[in-house]
Protein backbone atom coordinates (compact mmCIF):
# COMPACT_ATOMS: atom_id res chain seq x y z
CA UNK A 1 0.00 0.00 0.00
CA UNK A 2 2.91 2.17 0.48
CA UNK A 3 4.35 1.68 -2.29
CA UNK A 4 0.85 2.73 -4.13
CA UNK A 5 0.98 5.98 -2.42
CA UNK A 6 4.97 6.74 -3.33
CA UNK A 7 3.60 6.43 -7.18
CA UNK A 8 0.57 8.36 -6.32
CA UNK A 9 2.33 11.27 -4.56
CA UNK A 10 5.26 10.88 -7.50
CA UNK A 11 2.56 11.40 -10.48
CA UNK A 12 1.09 14.47 -8.44
CA UNK A 13 4.36 16.21 -7.49
CA UNK A 14 5.79 15.51 -11.06
CA UNK A 15 2.49 16.86 -12.95
CA UNK A 16 2.48 19.96 -10.54
CA UNK A 17 5.94 20.63 -11.20
CA UNK A 18 5.72 20.25 -14.87
CA UNK A 19 3.29 22.05 -15.26
CA UNK A 20 3.99 25.07 -13.04
CA UNK A 21 8.06 25.25 -13.52
CA UNK A 22 8.20 27.74 -15.71
CA UNK A 23 6.11 30.66 -14.09
CA UNK A 24 7.22 33.85 -12.84
CA UNK A 25 6.00 36.93 -11.63
CA UNK A 26 8.41 40.45 -12.38
CA UNK A 27 11.22 37.82 -12.90
CA UNK A 28 11.21 35.89 -10.07
CA UNK A 29 11.27 32.32 -10.89
CA UNK A 30 8.18 31.38 -8.21
CA UNK A 31 7.07 27.89 -10.28
CA UNK A 32 10.40 26.71 -9.67
CA UNK A 33 10.05 27.80 -6.01
CA UNK A 34 6.53 26.21 -5.80
CA UNK A 35 8.10 22.82 -7.71
CA UNK A 36 10.88 22.04 -5.92
CA UNK A 37 8.50 22.85 -2.41
CA UNK A 38 5.96 20.42 -4.11
CA UNK A 39 8.66 18.07 -4.75
CA UNK A 40 10.65 18.32 -0.79
CA UNK A 41 7.27 17.70 0.54
CA UNK A 42 6.72 14.86 -1.37
CA UNK A 43 9.59 12.91 -1.28
CA UNK A 44 9.33 13.84 3.04
CA UNK A 45 5.96 12.10 3.05
CA UNK A 46 7.12 9.25 0.81
CA UNK A 47 10.03 8.63 3.55
CA UNK A 48 7.37 7.30 5.91
CA UNK A 49 7.52 3.89 4.48
CA UNK A 50 9.73 1.56 4.21
CA UNK A 51 9.78 1.44 0.36
CA UNK A 52 8.66 4.96 -0.31
CA UNK A 53 11.45 6.45 0.14
CA UNK A 54 13.02 4.20 -2.81
CA UNK A 55 9.82 4.31 -5.01
CA UNK A 56 9.30 7.93 -5.11
CA UNK A 57 13.09 9.17 -6.92
CA UNK A 58 12.78 6.40 -9.34
CA UNK A 59 8.69 7.47 -10.21
CA UNK A 60 10.13 11.14 -10.19
CA UNK A 61 12.73 10.13 -12.46
CA UNK A 62 10.97 8.08 -14.78
CA UNK A 63 7.95 10.60 -15.26
CA UNK A 64 10.20 13.58 -15.75
CA UNK A 65 11.92 12.00 -18.44
CA UNK A 66 8.56 10.95 -20.07
CA UNK A 67 7.68 14.30 -19.98
CA UNK A 68 10.54 15.60 -21.75
CA UNK A 69 10.14 13.26 -24.22
CA UNK A 70 8.63 14.42 -27.99
CA UNK A 71 6.31 11.44 -28.67
CA UNK A 72 3.22 13.62 -29.66
CA UNK A 73 4.80 16.85 -30.92
CA UNK A 74 4.92 18.75 -28.18
CA UNK A 75 7.08 18.79 -25.22
CA UNK A 76 6.19 19.75 -21.79
CA UNK A 77 9.94 20.19 -20.52
CA UNK A 78 11.34 22.62 -22.89
CA UNK A 79 15.29 22.51 -23.24
CA UNK A 80 15.52 25.79 -21.38
CA UNK A 81 17.67 26.97 -18.38
CA UNK A 82 14.32 26.52 -16.58
CA UNK A 83 13.34 23.36 -18.35
CA UNK A 84 16.91 21.91 -17.17
CA UNK A 85 16.78 23.12 -13.91
CA UNK A 86 13.57 21.42 -13.35
CA UNK A 87 14.61 17.94 -15.12
CA UNK A 88 17.71 17.46 -13.59
CA UNK A 89 16.97 19.55 -10.14
CA UNK A 90 14.18 17.24 -9.26
CA UNK A 91 15.85 14.06 -9.70
CA UNK A 92 18.44 15.31 -8.04
CA UNK A 93 16.52 16.60 -5.08
CA UNK A 94 14.41 13.51 -4.92
CA UNK A 95 17.21 11.17 -4.86
CA UNK A 96 19.18 13.09 -1.96
CA UNK A 97 15.90 13.51 0.21
CA UNK A 98 15.66 9.62 -0.21
CA UNK A 99 19.42 8.87 0.89
CA UNK A 100 19.16 10.98 3.76
CA UNK A 101 19.76 9.29 6.67
CA UNK A 102 16.99 9.36 9.53
CA UNK A 103 18.28 11.55 12.24
CA UNK A 104 16.57 10.30 15.63
CA UNK A 105 17.65 10.69 19.31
Amino acid sequence: MESLKAILVSLLVAVFGTLIHQTQINGLPIGILAAFSALLFGSLESRRGRYGRLIFPIAVGVLVFIFAQDWSGDKLIPASESGNIWSYGAVLLAIFAALWPNLRR
